[in-house]
């Protein structure tokens, strides 16, 4: 499902409307991109609860349960990254596998000797906490005002315009985020090893200086935060129709 979700697809169409999975995860909940359909309900997308409940169930139910339900059934992922059904003993070992997870993340707090309220809490706050994790390490990268809806016909500079830099030479930046906070170098250099990354970053900035490419970076979370939430808040709002009026 990885390889599907972030090699196939997203780092080979980064920010391309039908063709990035990372676009529709939950089309109907939250919309980060004018190719999705605006819906009555992404009205309160950037509402604190809403934003809040989404980021707490994205991995655990969304990425790791219903994407790869969906996936397996409509035999693509996100309905834009095609692949070959499985064959029976293969979607066998798979299903096994997805119940393994399951149950041994979930189940298994409630049948230990622990009370109820804290089997729940072993159960669900630390796959919740990675949750939080990964959405922080992965949105405020390329659905910005910036980069969303950027292109170019060069991969290369296409990588880059639909990408931003947080904190790039900051050591907490590139510990918590395990170097995901150099994003353009990521996706410049997918196999280089991200302990290499901070010293790229300043190399691949000065290429883009010297070629007048956009390079989008901002000093850290806070920042970057900030503009995914604007970014999210304006995308919420109905797009102009001239029918209505």
């Amino acid at each position: 499902m990885w390889y599907h979700q972030h090699d196939i697809g997203h780092h080979a169409y980064t920010n391309v409307g039908k063709k990035d999975p990372d676009l529709a995860h939950a089309p109907q909940l939250k919309r980060e991109h004018e190719s999705i359909r605006w819906r009555k309900q992404h009205e309160s997308q950037e509402h604190p609860v809403i934003f809040g409940i989404i980021w707490s169930m994205a991995v655990g139910f969304g990425l790791q349960m219903m994407s790869d339900l969906r996936a397996n059934l409509r035999g693509a992922y996100n309905n834009v990254v095609m692949y070959e059904k499985l064959t029976a003993p293969r979607l066998l070992a798979h299903t096994l596998g997805r119940i393994f997870h399951v149950v041994s993340l979930y189940g298994w707090p409630f049948f230990t000797d622990m009370p109820y309220w804290k089997a729940t809490i072993f159960a669900f706050m630390p796959i919740t906490f990675f949750s939080w994790d990964f959405m922080l390490n992965s949105q405020i990268n390329h659905l910005t005002e910036k980069t969303a809806h950027a292109s170019d016909k060069n991969f290369l500079k296409h990588q880059i315009v639909t990408a931003q830099d947080f904190g790039a030479q900051n050591w907490w930046c590139i510990f918590f985020s395990g170097g995901l906070n150099m994003q353009l170098e990521h996706h410049c250099f997918p196999c280089v090893n991200h302990c290499h990354l901070s010293s790229l970053q300043p190399k691949l900035r000065e290429i883009c200086k010297k070629h007048d490419v956009s390079y989008f970076e901002v000093p850290g979370y806070r920042e970057a935060l900030r503009s995914h939430l604007n970014f999210t808040a304006k995308m919420g709002v109905r797009p102009f129709q001239d029918d209505d009026h």
